[in-house]
């Protein structure tokens, strides 16, 4: 996406409405480090976020150090219970951000998120609740991202192809593109930081036992004897299987990068690509836009009828050591205002927690469907490994390269899942 006027306009904009927070801040020069995951204009989208900062902070200067995301999880854990972590740092709601909540590592920021003008203030309580605990914030929501099936329409015009109704015209359609030319990868599979194939599960989990059957277990809530016991699970990575079968992947999907199967779609070389609402704003800068979308389709005989999609809370969250507690919350609440929300949109296609302005920022018809798609949801639930605990997680991501590498069974990976979650249950009580 281009930026329009919102951009031009914004430091004035916010100089003329900023909000006076209720709390002190240090007159003195001073820095607040930040982290954040690489992508497609982050550093110009944040360089443009400061400047309109300035505006009401102008003795506050912003570092935003930009980190890889195959590490950043490490990275972030071993750096916040050091003496040198972040000030502000992004993280994804669920178990990622919960766990440094209990490991007393985010900061409480209730009373300055609640000043007058803060983001306590301005976000609505559903948001809020993506980085709450026990009644207390913990972080702010920037955004949302959820995910869709990326299709070339001029191909599937070309060749009559339609978006499929259910997961069995989702095989269907990779076996009718392999007819048309066998050489052709109908959905290319970058899984070799594994969590692609992640998202796969997260969707076939939900697909088949809706999210009903899944919260227990997520949350390691139910019984011992009855964690992730629901045959459903095994069904779910049948269905990766079944997409294998019909010639969807690649070979050595797990030798692949996400940006080698994004390149794969972009140039024309596959079709379709399941992948991110993040990923329109990656195609777009690639000069290619002849896509559209659709939903994870519903399984046949599953719980779930497709009426619901994977959508994750992404945000910001305050180191407890920081030195500058009330500076952190003022950027925070600076990134989650109507203006800097729309230039979020238009710069990262970002769907923003504050959407005030969003009918103002420029947005490409795919932008516009997704969030129109998004809000219609009856259903929405979290990716899996950031929504149960760590080790279990990694099971469900070593699980993942294990059945396409074809050295596991799913009856095998739930067997590795299922003493995960037992251990790690236990580790709690």
């Amino acid at each position: 996406m281009k930026t329009s006027t919102i951009k031009a306009g914004l430091a004035g904009a916010l100089l003329a409405g900023a909000a006076i927070p209720t709390f002190a801040v240090a007159q003195d020069q001073i820095t607040l480090r930040m982290w954040t995951l690489s992508g497609t204009n982050v550093e110009e989208f944040y360089a443009a976020a400061e400047e309109s900062f300035h505006a009401t902070y102008p003795n506050v200067d912003i570092v935003v150090e930009v980190q890889q995301n195959d590490a950043y999880k490490t990275g972030l854990q071993v750096a916040l219970v050091g003496s040198d972590g972040p000030d502000v740092f992004f993280n994804w709601s669920g178990e990622d951000s919960a766990r440094l909540i209990r490991d007393g590592l985010a900061l409480d920021v209730t009373d300055l998120a609640n000043a007058e003008g803060q983001f306590g203030t301005t976000l609505s309580d559903g948001w809020l609740g993506a980085f709450a605990s026990d009644g207390r914030l913990y972080g702010a929501p920037t955004n949302a991202v959820t995910k869709y099936f990326y299709y070339n329409r001029s191909f599937f015009a070309e060749n009559s192809l339609t978006p499929p109704a259910t997961f069995d015209g989702l095989l269907q359609l990779c076996r009718d593109i392999r007819a048309i030319d066998p050489a052709i990868v109908p959905l290319p599979l970058g899984n070799s930081e594994r969590w692609k194939m992640n998202h796969y599960i997260t969707l076939l989990n939900e697909r088949v036992m809706g999210v009903d059957a899944l919260r227990a277990d997520y949350a390691l809530s139910a019984p011992a004897d009855q964690l992730f016991t629901d045959p459903g699970y095994v069904t779910a990575w049948d269905k990766v299987l079944e997409l294998q079968e019909a010639g969807c992947f690649q070979d050595a999907p797990n030798a692949t990068s996400p940006e080698v199967s994004r390149s794969m779609f972009t140039s024309e070389v596959s079709p379709m690509i399941f992948c991110g609402s993040w990923c329109a704003n990656i195609f777009d800068g690639e000069d290619f836009t002849d896509y559209a979308m659709f939903r994870f389709p519903p399984v046949e005989g599953g719980a779930s009828d497709g009426n619901s999609n994977m959508v994750v809370p992404e945000g910001l969250q305050v180191w407890a050591h920081t030195e500058h507690p009330a500076e952190a919350v003022a950027w925070i609440s600076h990134l989650v205002s109507p203006e800097v929300a729309a230039m979020q949109a238009e710069m990262l296609g970002a769907l923003p927690s504050n959407a005030a302005m969003l009918d103002q920022a420029e947005a490409t018809e795919q932008f516009k469907w997704i969030a129109a798609d998004t809000a219609s949801l009856a259903v929405q639930f979290n990716v899996i490994d950031v929504e149960v605990e760590a080790s279990v997680a990694n099971a469900y991501l070593d699980a993942g390269t294990e059945i396409l590498n074809g050295t596991m069974t799913p009856e095998q990976a739930m067997e590795s899942i299922r003493a995960a979650a037992i251990a790690a249950q236990a580790a709690r009580q």
